[in-house]
This record gives C-alpha cells, structure tokens and sequence, in this order.
C-alpha cells in the first residue's frame, strides 16, 4: 500500500484496482494456510524452496510488490522531468554547447529536445563551427519541429563560444588555421553547435534597447539597428529555417531584446577588468552573455584557447553562460566605458565596426 499511496500519476491510479485485489486474495489465502506452510529448505546449486514455492499466491505478491516498485519509479521520474523543465523556464537566454566530434541528427537532437518542451521561446540560434547546416535544420524543422513556434536562424562560424554543460565552463573552439591569412599563428579546429534559446517577450520582438545583429560576410553592411545599443559581426554564412522546413541563406538577422543589459567593445589584454566593470552595471546578476571577439583574438593573440572567457569569469561572471561566434569584423559601441540598457529603454549611443576587438553583451 506504500508503493500504491506514491504512485499518483494517471497511469498508477489506473492500476490500483486490478493490483488490490490480488494482493488481498493473496493475504487471505496465505492466513488459512500458513500453519500448514514449512519454512524455506536450502537445496545443492542455490536454490531454495520453501513458503514461496509450496503457496503460488506469493508468486502473485511478488509481482504486485514488483509492479508497485516499477510504478513509484515511474512516478519519480515524471516529478523529476518536470523540476528540470521548471529549471529550464526560469532562464529568460538558455545556452549551451553541443560539442564533438561527429555531430550528427541523433546526437544533436537529443541535446536540443528539452527545448521543444516548451511554447515561449521566441527565437532560436544555433552557431556552428564544422557541422553542416541542413543536419540543424534537420532537427530543428525535421526532428522536434521548433521551426514552427519560432524564428530559427542557423549561423556557419569561424569559430564559436559556448556553455558545456558537463565541463561547467565556456569553451571556444577556432577554425583550423582561421587567421593565418592575417599572420596569425592559426586556429587549432574543432567542431561544435552552440544553441541559443530565447524566451519570453522580452525578446525576439522588433523594438528593444538590445540587438544582436549577425551578417553574411560580403552580403550585407554591418549596421547598427535605428535605436538601442547593436553588437554583433560578419559570419561566414547565415540561413534561416522557414515554416515550409526550408533552409534559406539570408544576408543578416537581428534579435532584439528589452530586457536589461550592458555593452562593452575592448581590445586590450583586461578582459577580468572589463567584465567587473559592465556586470555592476547591471541590476541583478547577468543571465547569460553574447560575446564576439574578432578570430585574430583567442588563440591568435593568446597562443591558447578560453583565455578571455576564463578572465570573464575572474571578474564575476563564474558560471554564467556565454554564446557568440568568433567575427571577421566585430560591430559594437565605440571602446570605452560600458554601456547600459535599462529594461525597456533604448538609449543612443555610437557605433563602430571594429577589427581585432571583442564585443561582451551582458543580459540580466
């Protein structure tokens, strides 16, 4: 009866019946026997014989306690799916990477699924280095179908940032030799798919004091938007994943966001310092970080991968999640002092297209 009382699901309530009545027939048969019942016998190999071999009903009895078991296991797993989703809700920017190698559908899908749990995402990025597009929108549009409650935008990279959940930190990842081109010593390669889901109507709307912006290299100018602070850069290529399921190269896409931030261009050797500086511009501590570093940084200036991210989080921003894309050209405000969006506000401020320079939004 314990198992029975732990067991609250539709699908155990359904069971109740047809477990109870067994369960008493058994304890019945047993009281009218029982002093005819001899205790267990050992036998040669193990085996035993006894109260359970000589009463079949213990058979049954067995199979209810068993059945009351699978059930309020059943039960647990349903309550601890669900604080997970309540977890994953609390998040206004969810982040992550999918790291590799050999990225394929299955191994993708699995990763993005639990966001198609959920109704209020309004926008989904997904920023790749080495993994081709049409295996995204095969999951995005094939597998889970989140094409059809959201914008989805696919972004090819020189290189990408990102949250690993199991490592729990930001890793940055370059394309192999990306930078020699500059004289730069060259990325070391890899392979991954940061995944960027934004909920909720602070964001994906067209008004915002905050705007992503992510452009096709030599299809469109980098741009601010008309109002607000814009930070962003040149990729390599950018799709959109239509409702059709179709993937569709486009020129550029904004995602604009009225929730309170701070936005800060540097391209000094003080990423600790800078991050301390823009995250007391904030009202509470940030959720997550968009960051755009030009590819003549990261290992090209350092000769090692996650220097900057490790500095990010030095000064204050220890486990906060970071996605974004190494750029061929940065946009954000000119270099200085950060500057902060109040929610709901759009304040006016300047804008440059930088070159080795590295752009940190922080998002409250």
């Amino acid at each position: 009866s314990f198992y029975l009382r732990r067991c609250k699901t539709p699908v155990a309530m359904a069971f109740v019946p047809c477990l109870w009545q067994p369960l008493q027939e058994a304890a019945l048969q047993t009281r009218r026997e029982s002093e005819g019942s001899t205790r267990s016998l050992s036998v040669r190999g193990g085996a035993s014989l006894g109260v359970e071999s000589q009463h079949p009903q213990f058979r049954g009895l067995r199979s209810v306690v068993v059945s009351g078991f699978l059930l309020s296991a059943f039960s647990r797993g349903r309550e601890r799916a669900r604080r997970r989703r309540s977890t994953v809700c609390r998040r206004a920017i969810d982040t992550f990477l999918v790291p590799g190698p050999k990225i394929d559908v299955g191994k993708l899908a699995m990763a993005v699924a639990p966001l198609a749990a959920h109704i209020d995402i309004s926008c989904l990025v997904f920023f790749s280095l080495g993994v081709k597009p049409e295996i995204i929108s095969a999951v995005a549009g094939g597998s889970l179908g989140i094409h059809g409650m959201c914008p989805v935008y696919i972004v090819d990279c020189y290189g990408v940032i990102g949250w690993d959940k199991k490592e729990k930190k930001n890793v940055e990842m370059m394309e192999e030799g990306r930078g020699s081109e500059y004289g730069c010593p060259g990325g070391q390669g890899g392979e991954g798919v940061v995944v960027v889901a934004f909920r909720g109507k602070q964001h994906g709307g067209e008004d915002g004091g905050t705007h992503m912006v992510v452009k096709a290299h030599g299809k469109a100018k980098l741009e601010a938007a008309a109002s607000g602070v814009s930070y962003g850069g040149y990729a390599k290529a950018c799709y959109k994943l239509e409702h059709s399921g179709d993937l569709v190269p486009i020129d550029e896409f904004v995602v604009s966001s009225s929730t309170s931030s701070a936005i800060v261009s540097f391209d000094g050797d003080d990423a600790e310092e800078v991050a301390a500086s823009a995250a007391k511009q904030l009202p509470a501590k940030a959720n997550a970080a968009g960051y755009f570093p030009c590819f003549c940084r990261g290992y090209n200036k350092y000769m090692a991968d996650g220097v900057e991210p490790e500095a990010f989080a030095s000064g204050g921003l220890d486990g906060v999640p970071l996605f974004g894309m190494f750029a061929h050209g940065e946009l954000g405000p000119s270099k200085g002092v950060p500057v902060a969006v109040a929610s709901g506000e759009a304040p006016e401020t300047g804008h440059d297209v930088h070159s080795s320079t590295s752009i940190l939004a922080l998002y409250a």
